[in-house]
C-alpha cells in the first residue's frame, strides 16, 4: 500500500478562473519540443479543468473569476488510495519537473513561498487533481471571497526511483 510522505496546505487567490502549479525551474529547465506555458494556456477552459506540459499545470475553476482556495499538494511513494467520491472532479495526468520543487501560483506570479519538494529532480510524475466545494463563502470588504473550493493535488512517481523515500 502507497503512503504518503508530505503533505503541504497552501491557498491561492484565483484571476480569469486560473491558478497554477510550477517547477522552480519555470521555462528553463523544459524539455526541448515541450509545450510552453502560453500554448497550454490557450487550451485552458472550461471542459478541461486541469491542464499539464513540462514544469507547469493550470487549473481552471468553476467557481468564480476571483476568490481564494485552499489547495493542498501531496507527495505519495506510488499511487494514492482512491476516494474519488469524496470530491467534485478528479483528473490524472503527467508532470514533468525539472528542479523537483513545487509550487502553487497565482497567473500573476503570486506564490506563498511556500515548496513542495519531490526529492528527485528531471522526471515525470503522475498528479492526480481533485476539487470539490469549500467549508462555504466568506466575503470581506475589497478582499476576494474565500471558502468556494477546496483543492489536493497528489503526485507519485512513474517509476519507482531509489531518490524517493
Amino acid at each position: 500500500m502507497s503512503r504518503l510522505i508530505e503533505c503541504l496546505p497552501d491557498a491561492v487567490t484565483v484571476w480569469s478562473f486560473n491558478f497554477m502549479i510550477m517547477d522552480l525551474d519555470g521555462a528553463n529547465g523544459q524539455p526541448e519540443g515541450a509545450e510552453d506555458l502560453w500554448e497550454l494556456s490557450d487550451r485552458a477552459n472550461r471542459t478541461d479543468w486541469f491542464l499539464t506540459t513540462a514544469n507547469v499545470a493550470v487549473v481552471t475553476s468553476q467557481a468564480d473569476s476571483w476568490h481564494v482556495v485552499d489547495v493542498t499538494l501531496e507527495l505519495w511513494d506510488g499511487r494514492p488510495p482512491a476516494d474519488d467520491d469524496r470530491w467534485s472532479r478528479s483528473e490524472t495526468a503527467e508532470l514533468y519537473s525539472s528542479s523537483g520543487r513545487l509550487q502553487v501560483v497565482g497567473v500573476y506570479g503570486h506564490s506563498s513561498g511556500n515548496l513542495m519538494d519531490l526529492r528527485d529532480q528531471a522526471r515525470n510524475w503522475f498528479v492526480h487533481a481533485s476539487v470539490r466545494p469549500g467549508p462555504g463563502a466568506r466575503y470581506r470588504r475589497e478582499q476576494p471571497p474565500e471558502g468556494l473550493e477546496t483543492y489536493r493535488l497528489q503526485f507519485w512517481p512513474t517509476q519507482p526511483s531509489p531518490s524517493v523515500p
